[in-house]
């Protein structure tokens, strides 16, 4: 059996970040681009077999992310989540800041290397309605998946375990790997930090333009809550 991990999450909740300090654990074989950019040319299913063939060969544990447009449900559930091995972690954000952080790297027309702290927008309301039921339609199948095969259900939040210091990302890792039975020793000293924030502002309403009314139509709807809260 090869100990898989997958990392369900959605962009811009940190997941590549996690993936990129992978590099620093021996015990890890990360692939941040296994469905997106191996999958150009392989289907689905080879794409995952040739990356755990490698895996196998090195001796380390599988590591890869799924976000929720990358597979069809369907396939995404048999292609990774039924596959022998394999145990899965969620990552997530708070939906306001992952949605701001997407649209951002879309305008700027680069997902990394390009500071967009200047860069603000002003996002349409339904947008974010959509981008929220999305996101907490994806979470929800998984949480629910999950729980009925009675198997733990490890969460990763952006805010807490992974927008810190690397060391303490990696060992928030490895805490929720363990929890799966994937053991992942982080080194006492790293050999590289990451990926490199493109948004430096912390604050959404110094993000977007149009906060004052895209804020008031935030809390007219009672959308608040889960604006700024997490998908799950």
């Amino acid at each position: 059996m090869l100990d898989t991990l997958c990392l369900v999450s959605s962009p811009r909740t940190g997941a590549n970040h996690l993936l990129s300090l992978c590099d620093n654990l021996a015990e890890a074989q990360p692939f941040m681009h296994l469905f997106d950019t191996l999958a150009e040319r392989l289907a689905p299913d080879a794409a995952i077999t040739a990356a755990s063939d490698a895996t196998r060969a090195a001796g380390r544990v599988m590591v890869f992310k799924l976000w929720h447009d990358m597979l069809p449900l369907e396939e995404a559930v048999r292609t990774v989540a039924d596959r022998f091995g394999v145990r899965l972690v969620l990552v997530m954000r708070r939906q306001i800041d992952a949605y701001i952080s997407w649209c951002k790297a879309i305008e700027a027309g680069e997902w990394q290397g390009v500071d967009t702290s200047e860069l603000r927008l002003n996002a349409p309301i339904e947008d974010f309605i959509a981008f929220m039921e999305a996101q907490e339609a994806w979470f929800a199948h998984w949480h629910a998946w999950l729980t009925r095969r009675y198997l733990p259900v490890p969460i990763l939040r952006y805010e807490t375990d992974i927008d810190q210091p690397p060391e303490w990302a990696l060992k928030r890792l490895s805490a929720a790997a363990g929890q799966v039975g994937i053991t992942l020793r982080v080194p006492a000293t790293l050999t590289t930090t990451g990926l490199v924030k493109q948004d430096r502002v912390k604050a959404a309403a110094d993000k977007l333009g149009n906060w004052p009314q895209f804020s008031r139509e935030l809390t007219r709807r009672g959308l608040e809550r889960r604006a700024f809260g997490y998908p799950l």
